[in-house]
């Protein structure tokens, strides 16, 4: 059994924001969407509320927010249901891929049975419900019974004919009976019973036939019923009678929750309120922004009216009147991450995409920009982009930093300023720039990349256009590309611009690279080309500073060293002379291809040159600048990485933030090395600052010219401390070069290059 503490980080509601300061060097911090919030546990003085991956804790005295996380604390993603249990003060939080955690003083106890037993079918945990010091998960094979005072499985219930597996959707325990929802119909057990597990002692109810029974709940002394019939969106509500079971209500059913003398029920989004006795208390249908659509709902002892929202989070509706909503703060998308896009502070995520066939994934064309800890969705309010869908990339106008750029899958380019759409281009205002593919009457304009050049020239990526690259020059005017020679219908979504040549190089679908001079020029470059393990499809691609193109493959990583050759063979859409080079590995006698294993997704470089590989299933890597060290590898069992395949990665330049967008959502681990200024700041930045005695990890100081020479000094002048610079940055952990921890006291910070130039100069207080 595995446990971890809890990481309580607190945020006021006022301003939905992290508080405090930023992510530590070598620590993980989560940006998941809490909007969407399915399920509710009422704690007394707390409320939990679980969305799509994660967890948070509203605080009601005090109002503020603990956000729970597998990056805070829990041990996985995917939230399927949780429950909180008065008796023992415990926390069940069941995961969609049957893995539990139970939450008790601040720790998270993982049981991993379930998900790693070789149970076949459904493992699915459905409810949770309480008795005794015991934990009930209902689950898709039976009954698993949690000790929650020992933290372990205390036995496993099998319910179906002969002692089968069969799903149980829920469990209720009355005075003299306990009640299943299974897959062979309603069942009940005496409490005088001794032997649950025993499949024939259980009694199935021949009144509900015809009913799948999904939903149990306990009201005083009333068992309510839920189950459809033919139509599975259409509810059935009964509650069981000395004389049967009498009808309730019809509906789209979602829950049902008993806490003190109120019963809350979801139908319909609306939320219904009966007493113990089933009395009929009101109905709450919509709060100050528009409708309740419920998710869950509980009642608390005074009167609020606690509400799992699907887009605004927790909704708080007060007995007296008035209601307020609550989140952590975070980007508002579904955990939907398809591209992430670096620019100074900002980080701009593009939840947008296409399927693998690049068919339109018909998201919302939001753009969600993060400077710092806060988060801004694009505003969409004055409809420009009303029936649009997939924004698939962006990019900042160097020369204009208020425009940003994005590009819409299936409908053209947004320019947008002051976070609001101005123009969207098409073929009708670009002066027929950009083509759009056309059969017929149908007609997409698959804008799949977009990158502005060193001159302001913005550059776009056109998929099955016979035009797949256009450009707007600074003045305004547009002008396209026809690209039939390296083909008819390029299926290509991901743009680099090389800041050392002037080139444009795209790819997308085929295992083909393609390069354009800006001009007229163009040519194809065969991935497999000087390489000595050939692959079949190129999927990444990123420029670093020694102006070197690193692809990632199906198979691992290749390099293009040569690229101003590009054009040797001419400039007509021949093939190029260009290598795509191997790295080749030696470990003793042994040799390897770079990462042959692995199928990358994304490589990302940070201000070292070192490289960040994201891959299809293996997890993050950070390889050295020359890509012949293996310095970390992040996976799901050794660290806080949601899930092993990532998607795409991004790195803030000024702080070093590695962005790594998973099928999971987003989180950011905050690397070592920043990008380099071209003049060092005269006020050199330490962080933390000052270093308080409770702190012994890393300190960060960043503001100096690119791999500069460091020196730390006490007030005194000696020097306790060397190093270099990951870039822009370098890493003291407060001790000594003989490793003993330096004494109270101000420490100096002296830099300059190898030449003894671009000085800079700082300070740092140490308190012991």
């Amino acid at each position: 059994m595995k446990k971890i503490a809890i990481l309580i980080v607190v945020f006021h509601v006022s301003f939905f924001n992290f508080l405090g300061a930023q992510t530590a060097v070598g620590q993980w911090r989560s940006c998941l969407d809490y909007s969407q919030v399915s399920h509710l546990a009422y704690a007394g003085d707390r409320v939990y509320a679980g969305a799509n991956s994660g967890v948070f804790c509203y605080h009601i005295g005090s109002r503020t927010m603990t956000p729970m996380s597998k990056g805070d604390g829990l041990n996985d993603v995917g939230i399927a249901t949780l429950a909180y249990d008065a008796a023992t003060q415990c926390l069940v939080v069941a995961y969609n891929n049957s893995n539990v955690d139970i939450v008790s003083e601040g720790i998270a106890y993982n049981l991993s049975d379930i998900k790693r037993s070789e149970i076949m079918g459904d493992k699915s945990i459905y409810h949770i419900r309480f008795a005794n010091g015991n934990a009930y998960l209902a689950t898709g094979f039976g009954v698993v019974v949690l000790d929650l005072r020992r933290m372990e499985i205390r036995e496993t219930w099998y319910m179906g004919a002969g002692g089968s597996y069969t799903p149980v959707y829920d469990l209720a325990f009355m005075a003299d009976s306990l009640y299943a929802a299974t897959g062979e119909g309603l069942k009940r057990l005496s409490s005088s019973e001794r032997h649950p597990n025993i499949s024939d002692r259980w009694e199935t109810d021949p009144r509900l036939d015809g009913l799948t029974v999904n939903h149990l709940c306990v009201a005083g002394s009333h068992l309510l019923v839920g189950g459809y019939g033919v139509n599975p969106n259409e509810s059935h509500l009964y509650r069981l009678a000395p004389t049967g079971y009498e009808w309730v209500r019809n509906g789209n059913l979602v829950s049902m929750q008993t806490e003190g003398n109120r019963l809350a029920v979801c139908i319909d989004g609306n939320v219904i309120v009966y007493d113990t006795a089933m009395s009929f208390l009101g109905i709450r249908d919509s709060y100050t922004w528009g409708a309740l659509s419920a998710n869950d709902a509980v009642v608390g002892s005074d009167g609020t009216l606690w509400v799992g929202h699907p887009w605004e989070g927790l909704v708080a509706c007060y007995a007296e009147g008035g209601d307020d909503t609550f989140r952590p703060a975070g980007p508002v998308n579904n955990d939907h991450v398809y591209r992430l896009k670096p620019f100074n502070y900002r980080m701009m995520l593009c939840p947008g995409g296409h399927t693998p066939t690049y068919a339109s994934s018909y998201l919302n064309p939001d753009l969600i920009t993060s400077t710092g800890l806060q988060w801004q969705l694009l505003d969409q309010s004055n409809g420009l982009l009303g029936g649009m869908s997939d924004i698939v990339d962006a990019a900042v106008n160097p020369l204009d930093t208020n425009e940003t750029v994005a590009a819409l899958w299936g409908h053209g380019v947004a320019s947008i300023r002051g976070n609001s759409v101005q123009t969207v281009y098409t073929a009708d205002n670009t002066d027929g720039a950009l083509v759009p593919y056309s059969m017929g009457t149908y007609s997409r304009l698959n804008s799949g990349a977009v990158a502005f050049d060193r001159q302001g020239t913005l550059w776009v990526l056109v998929s099955n256009s016979t035009h797949a690259l256009a450009c707007r020059q600074p003045n305004g005017t547009w002008k396209g590309f026809s690209t039939q020679q390296l083909g008819s219908g390029l299926e290509v979504d991901k743009l680099v611009w090389d800041s050392i040549n002037g080139y444009l190089w795209f790819l997308g679908r085929s295992n083909v690279i393609y390069v354009h001079d800006g001009k007229e020029r163009m040519a194809r470059v065969n991935p497999n080309n000087g390489s000595k393990l050939e692959t079949s499809m190129v999927t990444a691609l990123a420029q670093d500073q020694n102006g070197n193109l690193w692809l990632g493959t199906d198979k691992g990583i290749k390099v293009i060293y040569d690229g101003y050759r590009a054009f040797n063979n001419g400039g007509n859409g021949e093939q190029a002379p260009v290598s795509c080079s191997n790295i080749t590995i030696t470990n003793g006698e042994f040799a390897e291809y770079l990462m042959a294993y692995e199928s990358i997704t994304a490589i990302a470089v940070d201000g070292a040159n070192r490289k960040w590989v994201g891959t299809a299933n293996g997890g993050l890597y950070l390889l050295s600048a020359n890509g012949l060290d293996q310095l970390e590898h992040f996976t799901t069992a050794n660290s806080p990485l949601y899930s092993d395949k990532i998607i795409t990665l991004g790195i803030n330049e000024r702080t070093g933030e590695v962005f790594i967008g998973t099928d999971h959502g987003l989180q950011v681990y905050r690397g070592t090395a920043t990008y380099a200024v071209s003049q060092p700041i005269d006020d050199v930045h330490a962080f933390p600052n000052p270093v308080r005695p409770d702190y012994d990890g890393p300190i960060a100081i960043k503001g100096f010219a690119r791999n500069s020479i460091v020196h730390i000094t006490d007030a005194a002048g000696h020097t306790v401390f060397s190093t270099t610079a990951n870039g822009g940055q370098a890493i003291w952990n407060g001790r000594t070069l003989e490793g003993e921890k330096v004494a109270s006291g101000v420490y100096y910070i002296f830099a300059s290059d190898d030449q003894g130039d671009n000085r800079a100069v700082g300070k740092v207080l140490i308190i012991r």
